[in-house]
């Protein structure tokens, strides 16, 4: 993949390393150019994120459910007709992209899983609160057992779903609420897992990305 097979209006990833740490943050392509893109600034409290020289930033673009890679890029801050954007020089081609690490995107949704106890296996609706490539954390007001096997079903479109075997790893009861939050740990990888974290943080870019458009159609 290169520089001029990104499309404008996609989403991309961020994948901040600062010493042992990384953090995951979404953004979307917004102009492409011949050796550069511009892409949307993140905002936290209405303040535009800047990246000095001591993190190393990769790149994620998904096309066809294969991420690719630019790694180590830089992310000047620029202004072109009043606006700002994050301007991104990228050079050769974009590899496939195998993570050691775990891609993790907020979810919040109401989702089904199966408990398997030694009564039979169970049906229960529960607070999926995020899910990355290794595992999920969800939440709920019954009790299971730490290493419980559970089956966790994701909707997809057209009325697909992608079923997960998991393993309960963690369980901490938080007593102000009632409710027992608890970290799963998937059983074995699955191909179409980082399709669908790639897609969820897509959706959460659409409604910036509208804006943009509404602002870009105005000029």
């Amino acid at each position: 993949m290169t520089i001029m097979d990104l499309e404008e209006q996609h989403a991309v990833t961020l994948v901040v390393t600062v010493g042992l740490k990384s953090k995951d943050l979404a953004t979307t392509v917004l102009e492409v150019h011949s050796d550069y893109i511009l892409l949307q600034p993140i905002l936290v409290d209405g303040r535009t994120v800047g990246f000095g020289n001591t993190c190393t930033i990769d790149l994620l673009y998904l096309q066809e459910q294969v991420v690719y890679a630019w790694h180590s890029v830089s992310l000047p801050l620029v202004k072109i007709k009043g606006n700002t954007y994050y301007k991104v020089e990228l050079e050769g081609e974009a590899k496939p992209y195998n993570r050691r690490g775990s891609f993790r995107v907020y979810v919040g949704e109401t989702m089904a899983i199966t408990v398997f106890q030694s009564s039979g296996p169970q049906a229960f609706n529960v607070l999926v609160r995020d899910i990355s490539e290794t595992g999920f954390g969800f939440v709920s007001k019954e009790e299971y057992e730490v290493s419980r096997t559970i089956r966790l079903t994701i909707p997809l479109t057209d009325r697909k779903t992608l079923v997960l075997s998991a393993t309960i790893v963690r369980r901490d009861f938080n007593e102000e609420k009632g409710t027992y939050n608890y970290g799963c740990k998937f059983v074995e990888p699955n191909s179409y897992l980082s399709s669908y974290l790639m897609a969820k943080q897509r959706e959460r870019q659409q409604g910036k990305t509208s804006a943009y458009s509404a602002t870009k159609k105005r000029r």
